[in-house]
């Protein structure tokens, strides 16, 4: 009677505890947001003369690029957990080890205790970032799943600006407790969410997956859904029967998805997001601008946010995401040249500079809209939707692999090239040329995926419909 009784609980909430689901999921990626954005505020204290833990420039960048050298290590250790114990248990175990990081970082008192403790949190964020949009993707409706994979970019974002305001106030021991109890908050809330019904199919549990369906939709009634999913796992598993690394690039469908997120991750990338994240204050101090650079990037923070929450709650269900990345890619080229353009002038001291102190921060906060509204989200979205059940925890966690190295060598070569040529209109104007060659690919290669099933992108990619109908004829594509 107990049992049917708090089943019924869960019935006529629609759509309800997807996005419980999601929002308790993602306090998990907060902790990533602030682990990245922690440079900003501390690496300048960190090096300037008055430090209490001494720390050289190029001490600073290992510290800055630490989250990222670690994040493999953890995608390959959640690609196997997840699917033995599941996509849940495996972000809830990321939440002890990122509070104790936390604590560690609280009591360091050498710049190499901070990098190693930021490493351990960069691996922490591969995991969550192999198994989180793997779960997102798995639990929701495909009509909202855009708003929901999108999600994951706004707690990413809101721990930035969170910690750039209170890196502004506090030292690192007091900011550091506080950010330890994030993960905490994480663990109460999303350990009483379900288990994403692919996974209990993928292990045979038709009962369980039934379970968290009907909570997940809010109804009793997911007889067609369950069928459905049931004949989607089995017949990724058949096409990959023992699937392994090399599936990724030896069946066809795979090869697609593999190709369509190198592009994006490539364009995310070298657009130069990395570098903006993790020396913003210091790009702001180096602009010259009028404005207090702390001042600076808890604006430049406060309207990314603004603008993905905006993107993600009016505009990613409702036109897609293939039109926002272009729009997005296109605007970043422009802002990025313009941000190169300002440091050219400054550097070889034009007259011109004197009434563009404007500039900086107007072309920064420009990119970071037409970034957030398109490319912040788009890697994470598509890993979520393009690969099979069978391959998707080593998809997400090569994904994730590669996608930090990428982070790594672009912010490397941020700090080299700015160290060599003395300027930073160098790696800029390298960021707005990458940016223009990256939406050159996304207008020719990226479908749209809206409204879409998982198993109907499966049959995009493979080419056929059910019927073996070649899905261009069904419009599927590029609505």
């Amino acid at each position: 009677m107990v049992f049917i009784l708090k089943r019924q609980f869960f019935y006529n909430k629609g759509n309800l505890f997807q996005y419980l689901a999601t929002i308790a999921g993602s306090f998990s990626v907060m902790t990533s947001g602030i682990n990245l954005g922690w440079t900003s505020p501390y690496i300048p204290k960190l090096t300037s003369n008055s430090s209490s833990i001494p720390t050289t420039n190029d001490e600073g960048s290992w510290c800055a690029v630490a989250p990222l050298l670690g994040s493999p290590f953890g995608a390959i250790l959640a690609a196997y957990l997840a699917d033995k114990i599941g996509r849940k248990n495996t972000t809830l175990l990321t939440a002890p080890v990122v509070t104790m990081c936390f604590v560690g970082i609280a009591f360091a008192t050498s710049i190499w205790h901070i990098t190693g403790f930021r490493f351990i949190i960069g691996a922490t964020e591969g995991a969550l970032y192999t198994t989180l949009p793997m779960y997102i993707g798995e639990i929701s409706d495909p009509k909202i799943r855009g708003f929901l994979t999108a999600t994951i970019a706004i707690f990413s974002i809101t721990g930035t600006l969170f910690i750039n305001v209170i890196g502004s106030m506090l030292d690192i021991f007091i900011s550091s407790l506080i950010c330890a109890s994030i993960p905490l908050i994480h663990f109460v809330a999303f350990v009483f969410m379900p288990e994403s019904p692919y996974y209990h199919i993928k292990k045979h549990n038709h009962k369980e997956a039934r379970n968290s369906l009907e909570i997940l939709r809010g109804r009793s009634d997911v007889d067609s859904e369950m069928d459905a999913l049931c004949k989607a796992v089995v017949r990724q598993e058949r096409t990959n029967e023992k699937p392994g690394f090399f599936d990724l690039f030896t069946i066809r469908s795979n090869r697609k998805a593999c190709y369509i997120f190198l592009i994006l991750c490539l364009t995310n990338k070298f657009s130069g997001k990395n570098p903006c994240l993790f020396y913003t204050e210091t790009i702001f101090k180096e602009a010259g601008s009028s404005i207090d650079a702390t001042l600076s990037v808890i604006i430049y923070c406060s309207v990314e946010l603004l603008a993905v929450a905006s993107t993600t709650f009016f505009i990613v269900d409702r036109f897609g995401k293939r039109l926002l990345m272009i729009t997005s890619t296109a605007g970043c080229a422009i802002s990025v040249f313009m941000i190169a353009l300002h440091f050219y002038l400054k550097d070889y001291h034009f007259g011109l500079m004197e009434n563009l102190d404007w500039l900086p921060i107007t072309a920064l906060v420009s990119y970071n809209i037409l970034f957030s509204i398109g490319l912040s989200f788009g890697p994470v979205s598509v890993l979520s939707e393009l690969f099979p059940t069978s391959v998707k925890a080593k998809a997400l966690c090569i994904a994730d692999s590669f996608s930090v190295m990428m982070g790594t060598i672009v912010s490397k070569f941020f700090q080299i090239t700015m160290d060599e040529f003395g300027t930073m209109s160098v790696p800029f104007f390298f960021f707005s040329m990458c940016s223009l060659v990256g939406l050159i690919f996304v207008i020719k290669c990226i479908p749209e995926t809206k409204g879409k099933t998982l198993e109907e992108i499966q049959q995009y990619l493979i080419g056929k419909d059910q019927e073996g109908m070649d899905l261009k004829e069904a419009n599927f594509g590029r609505n």
